[in-house]
């Protein structure tokens, strides 16, 4: 271990991350055998850290003695990570399948064929590396002529199939945020994210070897710390990502991410100030505990998320009585032939209601369903997500606005 220099030392330490995330999928696969988007991250874990392993100077060093051959252990190296760049894909492709029914067809096709993908390119950097016949000088391949170019082109289907791969991943990871409510799971798709776009850093990085070998014909066999310490990195957000939602729900886990919580909290409770201010106006009694024009503290931000959505639930109840019997009629002239959304038609129901009790007019609530507070999960992330829509649509909407002028002209 003395021998060992700071570029082998962050290879093998980014090595041990991937296996480490590979060994907790494994153990995880237990229990969901058939999953094959785990079966596709094992891998993918397993030839990433096998190909950090094979890269690393020492390793080079004593492949090159055992085998006799000029570039075995490179070429090992890259050819697990080009296998890891088509799990990838495999696993992006298998979230595709899993969270979109309708394609499922399709993305089996998809999925074959990024297979064959894989299997293609890693043939080509096998001729190109052996057509170029590169030379061992130290720690360094040397090539003359035309195998400059077959050297170059071998960096450049490397490091562009990586790129490329990564680039699949991150739109599947986006649109999957997208879908994710706020809490540990969108956490680590976040965090996958970033994991993605390091690597995509970490495959431009190996590019950095074109310029030498194109002008001087000489290309450094191993890593370079740069390419292990964005390799480290890499490993982290991934491992992280892949593990929040297990980490967190521990006790430890959630103090790590309570402070994320807090301010998460505290956005949402400002952001309802506005629809909850309206319906302390009207009915003041909904305060619990008022704390007019401050701030929660940040440690009990969560709870005054929870107090504050009683309170608007609590006026949304007191307010039942003022609802215009003629509400449906004007959302049908507003927006004739359209069914509003469950979020704008109950903020447009609170909208007719405030102005109702505001002149003191008793209404009667209207026929036919929509009229009271939507079904929403029993959570106050899921309370909280639906109260959002319906504050942004309050303060907002179109139809919302015109209904209230209605209300007003009433």
């Amino acid at each position: 271990m003395s021998d060992l220099g700071p570029a082998d030392l962050a290879a093998y330490l980014s090595a041990a991350v991937f296996l480490l995330l590979a060994g907790q999928w494994i153990a995880a696969a237990r229990t969901q055998p058939d999953e094959q988007a785990k079966r596709y991250a094992i891998g993918f874990a397993l030839c990433m850290g096998g190909g950090l392993v094979a890269r690393a100077p020492a390793t080079l060093t004593a492949l090159g003695r055992l085998s006799g051959g000029p570039y075995p252990g490179a070429l090992l190296g890259d050819l697990l990570k080009t296998a890891a760049g088509g799990l990838l894909v495999l696993l992006a492709l298998a979230l595709r399948v899993r969270g979109e029914p309708e394609r499922r067809l399709r993305t089996r096709r998809l999925i074959r064929r990024h297979g064959g993908a894989a299997v293609t390119v890693s043939v080509l950097l096998v001729l190109l590396l052996y057509a170029a016949h590169p030379a061992v000088r130290g720690d360094s391949l040397v090539v003359h002529g035309t195998g400059r170019w077959l050297l170059a082109g071998y960096d450049a289907v490397f490091g562009g199939y990586a790129v490329c791969c990564l680039a699949v991943l991150s739109t599947v990871l986006a649109r999957q945020i997208r879908r994710a409510d706020a809490g540990l799971l969108r956490t680590g798709l976040w965090l996958m994210t970033g994991a993605a776009v390091v690597g995509v850093i970490w495959s431009l990085w190996t590019l950095d070897d074109l310029i030498p070998v194109l002008l001087r014909g000489r290309q450094d066999n191993g890593e370079d710390i740069p390419s292990d310490v964005l390799g480290a990195i890499c490993a982290v957000f991934a491992v992280s990502g892949a593990t929040v939602t297990v980490w967190g729900a521990t006790r430890w886990g959630a103090r790590i991410t309570a402070p994320a919580r807090w301010l998460r909290a505290r956005r949402r409770y400002r952001a309802l100030e506005p629809l909850w201010s309206a319906l302390h106006t009207a009915v003041p009694g909904i305060a619990l505990a008022p704390r007019p024009g401050r701030r929660p503290p940040l440690r009990t931000a969560e709870f005054a998320l929870y107090r504050r959505i009683i309170e608007i639930r609590d006026g949304q109840l007191a307010l039942r009585p003022y609802l215009p019997p003629q509400l449906p009629e004007w959302l049908a002239a507003v927006e004739p032939g359209g069914e509003p959304d469950g979020a704008v038609l109950e903020a447009a129901a609170l909208a007719a209601a405030l102005e109702a009790r505001r002149a003191g007019r008793p209404g009667g609530e209207p026929a036919g369903p929509g009229w009271v507070p939507q079904p929403v999960p029993g959570t106050v992330a899921g309370e909280a997500a639906w109260l959002l829509q319906v504050a942004a649509a309050f303060a907002g909407s179109r139809l919302v606005a015109e209904v209230r002028q209605r209300a007003r002209a009433a």
